[in-house]
């Protein structure tokens, strides 16, 4: 669900004002727009009701303030009505400024994926001009681990102090002692020593 919250304001300055409110509290500013004529309205999503509303008051400078705010993150459309309400704006007569859309799913696409698109299920990657947040680039080239421990030891050798291998003689039996299990028993074996 997706709200669209318009507001009408006397000029451009009071508009982008309210603008740099919402992106302080954390509004997407792709999701902000700001229009100064009765054309550009067309553009948007703004049902076409309000729409008519707004362009019949916008007569000199005034600027009408769009905010699409989709369900994420969680409440940014009841953080960006409370932010937009602080700034007095001009009434067009409207009984709600906030419109709620329910985004409709395309039952073609409902359970697929879209074929041969180079970016399903992924961002694409852009450069930063103030860097990657983790670093320059995503994608670490470091050296191989030989080990998940700093310093390069051994997780064994953590509780276990002894070499981990043995390189003494082949055991012949599994019991102490070297004896064969057979001869416990008095059975004769095919093998000698």
């Amino acid at each position: 669900m997706t709200t669209i919250i318009t507001r009408l304001y006397a000029d451009h300055a009071t508009a982008q004002s309210v603008v740099a409110a919402l992106v302080a509290k954390g509004i997407d500013e792709d999701s902000i727009q700001v229009i100064g004529s009765a054309d550009a309205l067309k553009a948007t999503r703004v049902d076409t009701t309000v729409a008519a509303a707004y362009a019949a008051a916008m007569t000199g400078g005034q600027a009408l303030l769009v905010v699409e705010a989709g369900f994420n993150p969680v409440g940014a459309a009841r953080k960006a009505i409370q932010v937009v309400g602080r700034t007095p704006s001009i009434n067009v007569g409207l009984v709600s400024e906030d419109n709620y859309l329910q985004e409709v799913i395309d039952p073609a696409y409902a359970n697929s994926t879209m074929k041969g698109n180079p970016l399903l299920l992924t961002n694409s990657y852009v450069r930063l001009p103030h860097g990657h947040i983790f670093g320059s680039d995503p994608i670490i080239h470091g050296k191989t681990k030989t080990s998940a421990i700093r310093g390069g030891a051994y997780m064994s050798k953590m509780f276990w102090p002894m070499k981990l291998v043995s390189t003494g003689r082949n055991a012949s039996s599994a019991i102490r002692g070297g004896k064969l299990m057979s001869s416990m028993f008095g059975i004769g074996t095919l093998y000698h020593r």
